[in-house]
């Protein structure tokens, strides 16, 4: 009675009907304990599940109901709101915040539109409806009853008692008053599919509304049910059946198979602890299953069963015992899905709906929260795990083995175990070495530690090699039928199985080798290395190796920790070293990296596996290389091992999952626990491809084998959907940051006002995997050339310059695929009003207007100002007219005054030049006639000069070469009776002022007169040269010359007045005097005029 009570207990909140049901079964007195019948193993399945509870948003522990929408969010019925779930956040709607009838939601569903159906129960433990149905547009999330969606409705809202999808496109409802299936899709509304008559109230001994969960819709189809006693109805698209089940107590559907069978099991009167399985035919006929294992119905054929519910699509269910577990049933297996220890609370779940989403998940809705659970086949078979064998506690794997027996070796830890056929075997050895490689050389197995072991399969038993003592041997690799060669921790070495003699291999060309990770051959039959700090070639001193050609079953793949011990050897054996040395592989390309192991492919190209930076291909022809990375789709950048198939796949392990890699199209698949591995980190070295193309992989607990046919027909497109789960938007007018999530939903765009500054986004790859691993990229498109990479599911743009973008986002799951549905979002940044088309049209035609108006004005102004100061301009010009005309009376009275002047002073000049002629008539020394006649000729030049004045308008200035013209005439009148004399001029036509032309006249006078009188005494005709050049603005120079002797060597000059009077004349025009004797006399005066002479002053 224990078991009962417990159940009792437990689902108090049962209708009164289950209750005494239930009684009628304890009575038979079977303990529910005692049923432990056998189910099958687990092993060819990975189950992966997870339960979601209040610590993960959810409004409640008490889950009900749950479905997903067309975006892909799920949707869950609690006791205390509705919450929708993206993978990370759940979001809560309630009475209270969002006006929903209540908070107590006991059924979901969706139609054809993505309208959520909101189906409420009454208060208390009792799961009844209670009549209120809402009805949500989940993209606005704007919610109305029932009555206001369909106010047309052909039944009442309070008249609802169930609402369900049953996996096709039209909704199922339940109504009562009469009792009623109708069916509802947005294209077809509501259309009436059966009328249950059988169900009338003599038949109903409790309210109907607690009867809805022994209905059962899926798959297209629906099991309408009310009690046990009452016909059943079995409704399909255009069929329905009705059966009654006699001396039934408890009859729980299972589900329906591929064939339209409803599959039901349950409990009769006369055998209440033992569940019978039965079905109902696709024609209607209630028929016993004559052969349980096809359906994979023997485990569930007699026991007792607690509860059963079935997926919406029918097609698969979970079945519970209190005592004992979860088990998941569908046409192609039965699994236990979670055991009693499990789950906290276990004995006193209880289960509420069952549905799967898009992704291949099943959700189980119970009384502790969610369960999500994921079924798939294990295509990975493992050796050697944790749970395989109890002798090695650290199940880290190291060097692997198979051979065509199906004989598989491999080091874990300190041990070596074979298994074949099934049988596991541990091999014995006494010192107990951490084991890294495993060889098969000459039909016989070596293994490496920090010795080397040979296994003496007869003993089962590990030898140690005498003298092979050194560093760690990661790598091993049968060169030929004698030769073993030894990757280690320090370098290499050789094993000569004939003479037991082992030597190490030089590196002339490098620093020695570093933790040998790899022996490879390629097709030209060269042995490369692999070693963490570079590629080494094997090469012979004086002839070329000879290598072993058969198919290599020991070019293996090891992996484990390091431990940097020297080596020791036994140099027993110095023929064997001559033979052999190792070269370094220098390139610029791959020098700085840390290698785990490489493949080379047919074509020569390397594969190198990093540790930290991904992998690298490396073309040694050409020497061009190309990373592949994180950003690439791999999990992670820490990569161990590389194993090809016959696929151009590279199968690659790391340490955080195991990546199979297209070496053509680049494409990545990841692989996780959650497909079938041991663990998720792999190890070092440890790797293995069979001669039937089988691959090993060892990781932290144990090796992971498999067939790489078994996944050709996976892809790399992660078709997940990624969804927007909120917006904000600073809007500047409000000066605040505003929520406008149900904005972008609607117009799917952005719009940005210019005092917007920024807008935060959040999204979610919906996939409903935990959280580790997923990655997002983001790229606006028009500013952005590559994609800016996120560890968050949310962004902050601000800063963005004025126009129209594109705002693209993508993610990536833990396994490192990149989603194949970005978002995609229009992105418009407005300008300010000021920068805007139609203000700049504006302003610039308000601005043509302003200079129209102002040039109006001008004109208007500026014509005003002309008529005054043209008026003003008259004035004064009568005025000026007036003033000028006083003024050129005035002027002409000047000119004729300084004209009569200049007249009178040449008139007296000349006088006073008659009055020296006269007198010099009168006397007889001759001396003082000639300086009469010299003072006379002086006289007559500035007279000369005078005349020039009056005789033309401009009484200030004379004309210089009419006045030098005049001046030589006039001198060389006076001494005409002399010799002939030809006077060359060259002067220029300028205007030189009265203060500078009378002493400049003076001059002249002086230096002709002497040159006259004195120069030609001795020649037979004289030539005199007088040239006046403009230096400068008011600046002159004059040269003199004749053809005379010049001034004798002992003339002084002080001691003649005409030159003194030369001199001081020169000194008054601002010049000075140079004298030389060139074939005659040679005078050079440089002179300026007055306005020179002014501003020198």
């Amino acid at each position: 009675m224990t078991g009962f009570s417990q159940f009792v207990k437990r689902n108090g909140f049962f209708a009164f009907y289950r209750c005494s049901l239930l009684l009628v079964f304890a009575l038979t007195g079977h303990p529910l304990l005692a049923q432990n019948a056998p189910v099958p193993a687990n092993s060819r399945y990975t189950i992966t599940k997870q339960l979601l509870s209040i610590e993960n948003g959810l409004a409640s522990h008490e889950v009900f109901c749950g479905v997903q929408d067309t975006a892909g969010f799920l949707w869950f019925g609690t006791r205390n709101g509705l919450n929708r779930y993206d993978g990370k956040n759940c979001l809560l709607f309630t009475r209270q915040r969002h006006q929903l009838q209540d908070n107590k939601v006991v059924q979901l569903a969706k139609d054809d539109a993505n309208h959520l159906f909101i189906e409420y129960g009454s208060t208390g433990f009792q799961l009844t409806t209670n009549g209120k149905v809402d009805v949500m547009d989940v993209t606005t999330h704007e919610i109305k009853t029932l009555t206001e969606t369909f106010p047309n409705m052909p039944f009442k809202e309070r008249d609802v008692y169930w609402i369900a999808n049953d996996g096709s496109d039209e909704l199922s409802f339940l109504t009562i008053s009469p009792f009623r299936f109708w069916k509802y899709s947005s294209k077809t509304g509501f259309r009436l599919r059966y009328e249950m008559k059988g169900w009338n109230q003599s038949n109903v001994s409790l309210d109907n509304r607690i009867n809805w969960q022994l209905s059962t819709f899926g798959n297209g189809k629906a099991l309408l049910k009310i009690n046990n006693q009452a016909p059943q109805y079995l409704v399909t698209n255009d069929t329905v059946f009705t059966f009654t089940q006699t001396d039934v107590l408890r009859s729980l559907p299972i589900g329906f198979t591929r064939k339209n069978e409803l599959v039901l099991t349950y409990n009769t009167q006369g055998d209440t602890q033992h569940f019978t399985v039965s079905k109902v035919t696709a024609k209607g006929r209630f028929e016993s299953v004559p052969d349980l294992g096809k359906y994979h119905l023997n485990a569930i054929a007699g026991r007792y069963w607690y509860q059963i519910v079935t997926a919406t699509n029918s097609l698969s269910s979970i079945l519970y015992i209190g005592t004992d577990a979860l088990y998941l049933w569908t046409e192609n297996a039965f699994l236990k899905v979670l055991s009693k220890p499990d789950l906290k609370g276990f004995e006193n779940l209880f289960l509420y709906s069952l549905f799967p989403d898009n992704l291949g998940n099943i959700w189980l809705c119970t009384s502790l929260g969610v369960l999500q659970l994921r079924i798939e086949k294990n295509r990975f078979e493992p050796y050697f795990s944790s749970s395989q064998q109890s002798i090695q506690a650290n199940s880290q794997a190291r060097g692997i083995y198979a051979d065509k027996t199906g004989q598989v070796v491999a080091n874990i830890w300190s041990h070596t175990f074979r298994q074949q056929n099934g049988n596991k075997q541990a091999v014995t050895e006494a010192t107990e070495q951490i084991k890294y490689a495993v060889a098969n050389h000459q039909s016989a197995l070596y293994v490496g530690g920090f010795s080397l072991f040979r296994y003496d399969e007869t003993k089962n038993t590990l030898i140690p090699v005498p003298g092979g003592l050194g560093s760690e041997i990661w790598s091993m690799y049968s060169l030929n039928d004698s030769l073993l060669l030894l990757g280690r921790t320090t370098g290499f070495s050789l094993f000569n199985s004939k003479t037991q003699q082992f030597d190490s291999i030089p590196t002339p060309n490098g620093p020695p080798a570093k933790f040998v990770y790899r022996f490879l051959r390629d097709k030209t039959g060269t042995i490369w290395a692999v070693a963490e700090n570079g590629l080494f070639k094997l090469t012979a001193d004086d002839r070329p190796p000879t290598i072993d050609r058969r198919p290599s079953t020991a070019d293996h793949r090891q992996s484990s920790a390091v431990n940097g011990q020297s080596s020791t050897f036994h140099r027993q054996s110095s023929a064997v070293n001559r033979q052999w040395s190792m070269t370094k592989i220098h390139s610029p390309a791959i020098n700085a990296l840390s290698l785990l192991d490489a493949y080379q492919d047919a074509d020569g190209v390397f594969w190198l596996a990093t540790n930290g930076e991904g992998l690298y291909r490396w073309d040694s022809k050409t020497n061009a290389i190309r990373q592949f990375t994180i950003t690439a789709g791999f999990p992670s950048d820490v990569l161990y091992r590389i194993e090809p198939d016959e696929f151009d796949h590279l199968w690659i392990s790391s340490d955080y999952g195991l990546i199979r890699f297209h070496r053509k199209s680049f494409a990545v698949n990841t692989y996780t626990i959650a497909d079938g591995i041991s663990h998720n980190e792999f190890n070092r070295t440890s790797s293995f491809r069979a001669s039937d193309g089988r691959l090993f992989f060892g990781g932290l607990d144990g090796i992971n084998a498999f067939y790489p046919r078994d996944f050709r027909a996976d892809t790399n497109l992660l078709r997940v959907p990624l969804r927007i789960i909120a917006f904000n938007q600073f809007v500047g007018s409000q000066n605040e940051l505003v929520n406008k999530t149900a904005e972008l939903l609607r117009t799917s765009k952005i719009t940005l006002s210019p005092d917007d500054q920024f807008f935060t986004l959040e999204f979610q790859l919906l996939d409903f995997t935990k959280e580790e691993g997923h990655r997002y990229a983001y790229k606006i498109e028009g500013i952005d050339q590559n994609w800016n990479y996120l560890n968050e599911n949310s962004l902050r743009i601000s800063g963005l310059p004025y126009g129209t973008f594109t705002l693209h986002l993508k993610g990536q799951n833990g396994e490192g695929a990149w989603s194949t549905r970005e978002l995609t979002i229009p992105l418009t940044v407005l300008k300010p009003f000021y920068l805007q088309w139609w203000f700049i049209t504006g302003a610039a035609l308000l601005f043509l207007l302003a200079v129209y108006l102002f040039i109006r004005f001008r004109i208007k102004q500026l014509a005003e100002d002309k008529r005054k100061l043209e008026q003003t301009v008259n004035e004064r010009t009568v005025q000026l007219k007036q003033s000028l005309s006083e003024q050129s009376a005035l002027l002409q009275e000047k000119d004729v005054l300084m004209k009569e002047i200049h007249h009178r002073v040449k008139n007296n000049l000349q006088v006073i030049s008659g009055l020296l002629e006269l007198q010099s008539k009168g006397l007889t020394d001759e001396t003082a006639r000639e300086a009469l006649r010299e003072g006379r000729n002086r006289v007559r030049s500035i007279a000369l000069i005078h005349q020039n004045l009056y005789q033309f308008e401009n009484l200030s200035t004379i004309d210089l070469k009419r006045f030098v013209s005049d001046l030589c005439r006039q001198i060389q009148s006076v001494f005409q009776k002399q010799k002939p004399v030809n006077i060359h001029l060259n002067v220029p036509d300028l205007h030189l002022d009265i203060d500078s032309a009378v002493p400049l006249g003076l001059i002249l006078n002086e230096l002709l007169s002497n040159s006259f009188k004195y120069a030609f005494n001795a020649v037979a005709a004289g030539e005199i040269t007088l040239e006046i050049r403009s230096k400068a603005e008011g600046r002159y120079e004059l040269q003199y010359t004749d053809n005379g002797p010049g001034l004798p060597s002992d003339f002084d000059p002080t001691k003649t007045l005409g030159l003194q009077l030369v001199n001081d004349l020169s000194r008054q025009i601002g010049g000075k005097v140079q004298y030389s004797t060139q074939g005659g006399a040679a005078y050079t005066i440089q002179f300026t005029n007055r306005e020179t002479r002014k501003n020198e002053d």
